[in-house]
């Protein structure tokens, strides 16, 4: 018989109760292979959407790593004594790649999500999702030597139109959402097999 030291008895227990609650919750989460036309891969932390679209290929990756948020917006400081937040609270909401090619040149666009994205309407428009951080276009591999514009450089009009052009690729906030809550559901997966490893670990299996 195996014998365990405090701490490492505690953590067991813990673990056991932690997993059991957490598969609930994984349970009511379904993980798409596909999503509005694109095929979905997965690759530990990384995720990789992809669409044939003529003579274009548009891919969208994003890794669900440090992606995990809360959706109160207000900054607090993290007290590791604290429970986390309640389970439906936490949302991920990870910075993506849009590349979008045709043969051997690619318009290249990295996205965030908007700060307080979920707030009231503005009077007489609506809120994006989801912003342009840089684009950047290249032929061939990418390479540091390419040239990046910031979005927040961007001439207003230019980044509207930008815009309207990724909404038309199917890059709407509509689709940036559903993004939000595939990444959501993965990294709770990946989340509870982490809690189950750490189990088999702390039991010496």
């Amino acid at each position: 018989m195996q014998h365990f030291v405090p701490g490492e008895r505690e953590l067991i227990e813990f673990l056991s109760e932690e997993i059991a609650n957490e598969q609930k919750v994984h349970k009511s989460k379904s993980i798409p292979k596909e999503l509005d036309g694109f095929q979905v891969k997965f690759d530990g932390s990384e995720v990789e959407l992809t669409k044939q679209a003529g003579d274009e290929t548009i891919e969208i990756s994003f890794n669900v790593n440090h992606t995990v948020d809360t959706d109160d917006d207000q900054e607090a400081e993290v007290n590791p004594s604290m429970d986390k937040p309640e389970l439906g609270d936490l949302k991920s909401k990870p910075n993506f790649e849009v590349d979008i090619k045709r043969g051997s040149k690619t318009l290249s666009f990295t996205c965030s999500f908007m700060p307080n994205a979920q707030d009231e309407q503005p009077e007489g428009g609506y809120r994006d999702v989801f912003g342009i951080d840089e684009v950047t276009f290249y032929e061939g591999k990418w390479s540091d030597k390419s040239y990046l514009v910031a979005g927040d450089v961007l001439d207003g009009y230019l980044y509207d139109l930008l815009m309207n052009y990724l909404d038309e690729k199917g890059i709407s906030n509509e689709f940036v959402d559903k993004i939000c809550e595939l990444s959501t559901a993965y990294e709770h997966k990946l989340y509870v097999n982490f809690l189950e490893n750490l189990q088999k670990f702390s039991a010496g299996k």
